[in-house]
């Protein structure tokens, strides 16, 4: 298995795309740290996931907390050195979305998208990186979006955090890379979840006309962790199927 012995933490895999990843992570030997924000989120949490990997014979803890406190983060990647010896791999995947025009979010609805989608990202690489520089050795893969490669109305915000996470991406492979740790990004199309589209929707909107899938991001991040990208840094991988290459036709989204 690729990662026995790995230890892996996954933000935001109480349900969807980060459940995915760590169910993934977890069936190839790693153990695995999940988090979301609260208990008993309706569609599961973190705890629900960690369970279905020890039902399946691997190892996993909880962690319930914000990645957009700062305090938070720092015990979220003590949780894995405390349990499990160190951290191997970070998984930035907690985020939210909200679709609207820019003039219809809040102050604070622009500050918590913001807080989570970037100053998260920040946070848990800021806590994880002297772990991993100590042991010389890390893989941190950031989830963007097709998003960060291609802005569209209504998502603005959401978009602007992902772009951001594409340059986080960059600026941190240069400065890790003297301590071995590779550190690259993946941007997912739209994938069916409780925070994006619903399943049975139309994916006209893609080159395949097909959904993508939870297991099709988790198969890019276990490569971008694996030894077989252990030369791959400063990069990003699109799952979009190829929809960052379509245009939108123009059409009014708000009336004045």
């Amino acid at each position: 298995m690729r990662f026995e012995g790995k230890v892996a933490v996954v933000t935001g895999s109480g349900q969807g795309i980060g459940k995915s990843i760590a169910l993934a992570f977890a069936a190839e030997g790693a153990k695995v740290v999940t988090n979301n924000r609260a208990k008993g989120t309706k569609g599961g949490d973190a705890a629900t996931t960690a369970s279905e990997i020890k039902a399946a014979g691997g190892l996993a803890v909880p962690f319930f907390g914000s990645v957009s406190d700062y305090n938070d983060s720092q015990k979220l990647v003590k949780t894995a050195v405390d349990h499990f010896g160190k951290i191997d791999i970070l998984v930035n995947n907690a985020a939210i979305l909200l679709n609207g025009p820019l003039i219809n979010y809040t102050e604070q609805q622009i500050r918590d998208i913001v807080d989570i989608n970037v100053n998260g990202c920040i946070f848990c690489c800021q806590a994880a990186i002297p772990y991993m520089a100590k042991q010389k050795y890390g893989k941190i893969v950031n989830i963007s979006s097709g998003a960060g490669l291609q802005g569209d109305a209504t998502i603005s915000v959401y978009s602007a955090t992902k772009y951001a996470v594409l340059g986080l991406t960059e600026s941190l492979a240069v400065e890790l890379a003297y301590y071995n740790i590779n550190v690259n990004a993946v941007c997912p199309g739209g994938v069916p979840t409780r925070m994006n589209f619903k399943p049975g929707a139309t994916y006209d909107y893609n080159f395949f006309h097909r959904e993508i899938t939870g297991n099709d991001i988790a198969a890019a991040v276990l490569f971008l962790a694996s030894e077989e990208a252990r030369n791959i840094t400063s990069s990003w991988l699109p799952v979009t199927a190829g929809v960052e290459k379509k245009v939108p036709d123009p059409k009014p989204f708000f009336n004045i």
